[in-house]
């Protein structure tokens, strides 16, 4: 039983929008995979694209197959399993109104939001959604005075 290679043919529009990724994207895994499948459109073998991404064969042939399954979107990372976020963007947004009405501590903040909200947190799992938004925190005077 033979296998018959999957080739690719891209229109324009399609190289256009994965050459604009592989320039310009954000993400390093996408513009890989834009890479990967631009290289294999303009008619190289897996191998070729291997040796030239540093990267093994079954990547490259996993590229591929999401990019025939699911064309731009299959560039993307599926999304992972795990525990869900703790905080919601809805909720990260209460906790920067609060940070901006009032000056109040983290411990305050958590507690606020598990009075009020009913979700429980760590204090830094508050500081990083907050530094995640721009909000800054500074020492007192009184925390770096010396003592004796």
């Amino acid at each position: 039983m033979s296998r018959t290679a999957k080739t690719l043919a891209l229109t324009e529009e399609e190289r256009r929008q994965l050459t604009q990724i592989d320039e310009r994207g954000s993400d390093w895994r996408e513009r890989r995979r834009a890479r990967t499948v631009l290289l294999l459109d303009k008619g190289l073998s897996i191998s070729a694209v291997v040796t030239a991404q540093k990267i093994h064969k079954e990547t490259v042939a996993c590229h591929r197959d999401a990019w025939l399954a699911r064309g731009v979107t299959g560039l993307r990372d599926l999304p992972r399993s795990g525990a869900p976020r703790k905080l919601s963007e809805t909720h990260k947004q209460v906790l920067c109104a609060w940070a901006t009405a009032e000056a109040c501590t983290a411990p305050q903040l958590r507690n606020r939001l598990l009075e009020e909200h009913g979700v429980q947190v760590s204090v830094w799992l508050v500081q990083s959604a907050l530094t995640e938004k721009g909000y800054v925190w500074k020492r007192t005077r009184h925390s770096l005075k010396k003592t004796g």
